[in-house]
């Protein structure tokens, strides 16, 4: 199955939970077969579940993104299973607040590693197997308002996500010949996630009146862009950043 269909295997890591669930979720009512990884296997399992009991076709595995060879490895079990890849969501990532003079070399290895390792480890293993199958495909990664605007106590996950940023610009340049599109979103305030816990809650409310939308965003509101990502509507689409963040960029970033 080759070009604008729509159609195939869907991987998405990070798939247990927030932004990576919705996604895996959308994909499977766009169509797509939904390999679902994530280092909390039996919640990744129970999204799996739910495509399954709609009537998709999914399959659930543990992944620790920081591993080539664990990724490269499952990614190539998914295609034994699902068939051929067509698109990847690299949404695997974590959060810490620790002021930059109290970071230590572990912490900042970590989310370095979780988020712009891991996230480039998971692109080139899923562009193998699309250029292996002739080329074709779409890869987006989840990136971040912090991409572009620092926030205090955030100097690792800045830096992480500043580097999806340009490594998607990279990616874009070097996989256009193959056929292949590489964008990523930038979510912007999100609720009802994991990661690093949640946002605080006292952060939420200082921060959605300032948003011009007024209201923080649900994992579903970044799953809708991405699903256009992975679309034919996005056939033309390659090396942009969408930043999906209720216009918060336009009034704070912190």
């Amino acid at each position: 199955m080759q070009g604008d269909d729509g159609r195939g295997l869907a991987i998405v890591t990070g798939a247990a939970t927030g932004i990576g669930r919705a996604a895996a979720l959308r994909l499977a009512r766009d169509g797509f077969g939904v390999a679902c990884f994530d280092i909390d296997v039996d919640l990744a399992e129970q999204v799996a579940a739910q495509i399954r009991n709609g009537g998709g076709t999914s399959v659930a595995a543990r992944l620790d993104v920081r591993s080539a060879d664990e990724t490269a490895e499952a990614f190539g079990q998914a295609v034994a299973a699902l068939g051929p890849v067509r698109a990847l969501v690299a949404s695997a990532g974590i959060i810490r607040r620790t002021p930059a003079l109290e970071v230590s070399g572990e912490e900042w290895r970590t989310i370095i590693e979780t988020n712009l390792v891991g996230t480039f480890l998971s692109d080139q293993a899923a562009a193998r197997l699309m250029v292996g199958n002739g080329g074709w495909g779409r890869i987006v990664n989840v990136a971040s308002v912090h991409s572009v605007a620092p926030g205090h106590g955030l100097s690792h996950y800045d830096a992480s996500k500043g580097g999806i940023h340009m490594l998607t610009r990279s990616l874009a340049l070097e996989l256009a010949s193959h056929g292949i599109t590489v964008n990523a979103v930038g979510p912007g305030l999100i609720v009802n996630t994991r990661l690093g816990g949640g946002p605080n809650p006292d952060y939420v409310r200082s921060v959605v009146p300032k948003i011009p939308l007024a209201r923080a965003g649900e994992p579903e509101d970044i799953a809708g862009p991405i699903s256009f990502l992975c679309s034919p509507d996005a056939s033309y689409i390659t090396g942009a950043m969408l930043f999906v963040d209720g216009g918060m960029l336009l009034t704070t970033h912190n």
